[in-house]
């Protein structure tokens, strides 16, 4: 898949410590390719039920993880107001992340 690729370059770019606006493009580019993913597989029938919430928590994740790196990019600019609006934005995507992930996308022991 390539929004599986795309998330790769962005794990790769956060583990070499590249810069913020790079990680932010890169996380942007996976959520999008993992959003078309999600709309594609809505109506298929056929897939297995757990492929959805993987692909909202991963749409979800990237999402996040734009807006986070963006916000560190606004604050080393010292544009407070926006990294505050981003942090804003970041907040409630983990807390949807997470109620994603506790709920539907991995199985209770």
């Amino acid at each position: 898949m390539l929004s599986q690729a795309q998330e790769v370059f962005v794990l790769k770019a956060t583990a070499d410590k590249m810069k913020d606006a790079i990680v932010a493009k890169l996380a942007n580019q996976a959520a999008d390719y993992y959003g078309d993913a999600f709309k594609q597989c809505q109506y298929k029938e056929n897939l297995p039920k757990e492929v959805l919430p993987v692909l909202a928590a991963k749409h979800c994740m990237m999402q996040a993880t734009a807006e986070l790196h963006q916000s560190a990019l606004a604050h080393q600019k010292k544009k407070f107001g926006e990294e505050i609006a981003r942090l804003q934005v970041f907040h409630p995507k983990m807390k949807i992340l997470s109620l994603i992930t506790l709920t539907r996308v991995f199985p209770k022991p």
